[in-house]
């Protein structure tokens, strides 16, 4: 006795394959699961204090005021409108926020949304945990995410990608930073226009759901935003954002130049990090005749240490900070030349 496939069999066969998902990995855990499993890990008031916020934030020099308020925004989770001029610590503060989110939480590999599965780990945010993982295989415990969203984020990032190919979902990046932290850096600076932009978020900030569509099924779902959202820019506020959205970001902090005083501290701990000779007479050199008027900015003495170092192996000699070498070190990092490139005007964006 022989056996054949029918053509009817090989139709069913091929409408089987083109609604079923290729998706290879762990097996997925319900959506309904996993609603239950993100909100237990985001509950009540995170625990930060400012001896704890001092040392993650390391050397950065901030001024009493912007700890504070950068510490109220962490304990409550609430969102945050970073603004300043470039090279003053912005994104730094972002990234050292990392260290402060708490204790490690567990994600799916993939979620189940009937019988279509999105994807939500990613190597790129997602670090694996040190120590003990899930018994349940579907799990896996990470660092809270810290998402960063450049000048390059488009609309379409923010919504689910589906992979016609192999028939799944990939998780937009608001999801993957659920119980962490979701930055849109360089606001303003997307091709994007800000306002819509804005608009985006407005839903999910106020009401802390986010609806997501699965575009293959035409099923729309309601997603918990559980991240802390932070907006940091190095645009001029009052060019990129009206008083509705102020009204709507619970801290808004301007980072500042920093004072000559604590451009001095930073300026030794960099000579210090390098191995270079410190002297303070060289320094009120730099303040008063290099610099004169120019702005100081937080990340110009790594920048001219690293300049006079390298200038200092060049001609074989020890790094010395000394009126000359740091006059050579001013000039390789702002020539005259450039102008009013290096000066404290912000760049003011392309709002549509």
């Amino acid at each position: 006795m022989s056996y054949t496939v029918s053509s009817a069999g090989r139709q069913r066969a091929a409408e089987m394959s083109s609604v079923q998902t290729r998706y290879l990995g762990p097996c997925p855990i319900n959506f309904d699961d996993y609603l239950t499993l993100i909100r237990s890990q985001v509950t009540g008031k995170a625990n930060v204090t400012d001896a704890a916020l001092k040392k993650a934030l390391g050397q950065l020099e901030l001024e009493q005021h912007v700890i504070d308020q950068i510490g109220g925004a962490m304990v409550s989770r609430a969102s945050l409108f970073i603004f300043g001029a470039p090279g003053n610590g912005k994104s730094t503060i972002t990234e050292r926020m990392a260290l402060l989110m708490g204790a490690p939480i567990e994600i799916p590999h993939a979620v189940a949304i009937g019988d279509e599965i999105v994807r939500v780990i990613d190597p790129v945010y997602h670090k694996i945990s040190e120590g003990e993982q899930p018994i349940d295989r579907r799990l896996v415990k990470v660092e809270r995410p810290v998402v960063v969203a450049g000048g390059e984020l488009k609309l379409e990032q923010l919504d689910l990608t589906y992979d016609t190919a192999n028939r799944y979902y990939e998780a937009p990046m608001q999801w993957k930073a659920n119980a962490g932290v979701f930055v849109i850096d360089d606001f303003g600076r997307q091709e994007v226009p800000p306002m819509r932009l804005l608009n985006r978020f407005i839903v999910p900030m106020e009401k802390k759901v986010d609806y997501l569509d699965l575009s293959a099924s035409g099923r729309k779902i309601e997603l918990p935003f559980l991240c802390q959202v932070v907006f940091s820019t190095n645009l001029s506020p009052t060019e990129l954002v009206d008083e509705a959205f102020l009204r709507r970001m619970a801290y808004k902090i301007g980072v500042g130049n920093p004072s000559p005083e604590a451009f001095g501290r930073i300026l030794r701990y960099e000579c210090e990090r390098q191995g270079v000779s410190f002297d303070p007479n060289a320094v009120t050199y730099l303040l008063h005749t290099l610099y004169g008027k120019k702005p100081l900015r937080g990340s110009h003495p790594r920048s001219l240490v690293a300049r006079l170092v390298d200038l200092a192996n060049y001609r074989q000699e020890s790094p010395r900070l000394t009126p000359q070498t740091l006059k050579e070190a001013f000039d390789a990092c702002f020539n005259p030349a450039l102008g009013s490139v290096t000066e404290d005007d912000w760049a003011r964006p392309q709002v549509t």
